[in-house]
């Protein structure tokens, strides 16, 4: 492949569409969308902040838009990356130029790469943290998906597993605990099973474990959706919220929770029943203790062949209580803790949904919460943890549900 530090322009697609192409300048970047883009009429622009337009558009300062720079991978896989390139943290244009065929949803760059004959590995060949190091120390950064967000994560492409673990007709992502926060992966795991369990809709995830009996979590990509008439992958298109916002990741914790539910309003035909999906997974996060529900972790999906966007299933549910991260990370009307039922039903008020309809939302969550939340004990913690997040749980509970009339 060529160095990505001397490619200036990229043709970017859409769903297997040419949109356009996207070029760096001496300030910044600039998009030029192709004709044939603009008489398609499947689509209504590259992302929601980028519609269609006939002149150039201009990003001064940055040398990729944010929508591009939101397709880019975090934490040890974004410094593996720049080691790699020999480049700058400000070098977003190379870093996509790198990797940008090999994104999360159906925008990509058509980049020309010589085909790797490495063998791939099996499952029980490896150990999941040796070969993750592997792949950061090599080239082999820039074959891998580059898979946003911040924590220690593969393609799960890049190994072979078992036919009875990973359908062929799926495609996943291979998550790994972090040295920081042992068990993370079990800890997500067991949250996403209780968020199904509560009825909310959620990637698909499941334990795997290495030839050392180290977990790692496979979470099935929403994203890559087979097709048997077509007998290929359909490729949805998925923004969070920093995207559709037209913030750089950077931002993620900034962004407080009123301006992502406006940003809805703006692009889903079915706003109502977008936002109460929202508040559902946002009252969720509140009673396992999820402190990383940050706007990156919400997310828009348009899928293949359609122009209506939904709200994508919820993913990266964790309980971030036990390690001492006590406050939400979006604000709700201004407050990170302490909330109440009311303050769900006056939020959503103020976006035209009905009071009747969040209560009926959360006396379904909270019924099926104290039902199932037995399933928080499989999550390894010490007693300390276990007891702090039941204290919790419980006054979260009560926060949620009716009070009586004479309260």
């Amino acid at each position: 492949m060529k160095d990505a530090r001397s490619i200036s322009e990229l043709n970017i697609f859409r769903d297997g569409q040419r949109a356009g192409i996207l070029r760096r300048t001496p300030a910044g970047c600039e998009f030029t969308f192709s004709e044939d883009f603009l008489q398609q009429q499947n689509f209504a622009g590259l992302c929601f902040c980028m519609q269609k337009s006939q002149t150039c558009l201009i990003n001064p300062g940055v040398n990729l838009f944010p929508f591009f720079a939101g397709l880019l991978p975090e934490g040890l896989r974004l410094k593996s990356l720049l080691r790699n390139l020999k480049t700058s943290e400000d070098d977003l244009f190379s870093m996509f130029a790198s990797i940008g065929d090999q994104v999360i949803g159906d925008v990509y760059a058509g980049i020309e790469r010589s085909v790797d004959e490495t063998q791939i590995p099996k499952l029980r060949e490896i150990n999941f943290y040796e070969y993750f190091q592997k792949v950061l120390s090599g080239s082999a950064i820039m074959r891998d998906e580059a898979i946003a967000g911040a924590q220690e994560k593969l393609s799960a492409s890049m190994i072979i597993f078992p036919v009875n673990i990973a359908k062929e007709n799926c495609r996943y992502i291979l998550k790994l605990n972090p040295p920081d926060k042992p068990n993370l992966v079990e800890n997500e795991h067991f949250c996403m099973e209780l968020a199904r369990k509560c009825g909310i809709e959620t990637a698909r995830t499941s334990l795997v474990r290495d030839r050392d009996g180290n977990n790692g979590l496979l979470v099935t990509r929403f994203d890559r959706v087979w097709n048997e008439k077509s007998g290929r992958f359909l490729m949805h298109h998925q923004e969070d919220a920093c995207q559709m916002l037209d913030r750089y990741p950077a931002d993620k914790y900034r962004v407080a929770f009123n301006d992502i539910v406006s940003g809805i309003m703006r692009h889903v035909a079915a706003a109502k029943v977008a936002i109460l999906r929202l508040l559902e997974v946002y009252a969720f996060s509140y009673l396992i203790g999820n402190g990383d529900l940050h706007a990156k972790n919400l997310s828009l999906l348009v899928k293949s062949g359609s122009r209506m966007a939904e709200v994508s299933p919820a993913y990266d549910l964790l309980c971030t209580y036990i390690y001492g991260d006590h406050k939400m990370a979006l604000k709700l009307d201004g407050r990170d803790d302490n909330l109440k039922r009311h303050t769900f039903v006056d939020f959503a008020g103020r976006f035209g949904v009905s009071e009747a309809a969040v209560s009926k939302m959360l006396d379904r969550l909270t019924a099926r919460f104290c039902r199932y939340s037995a399933v928080l004990q499989h999550i390894p913690m010490t007693e300390k943890q276990r007891t702090q997040l039941e204290k919790v749980t419980k006054k979260r509970l009560q926060d949620l549900s009716p009070q009586p009339e004479n309260a």
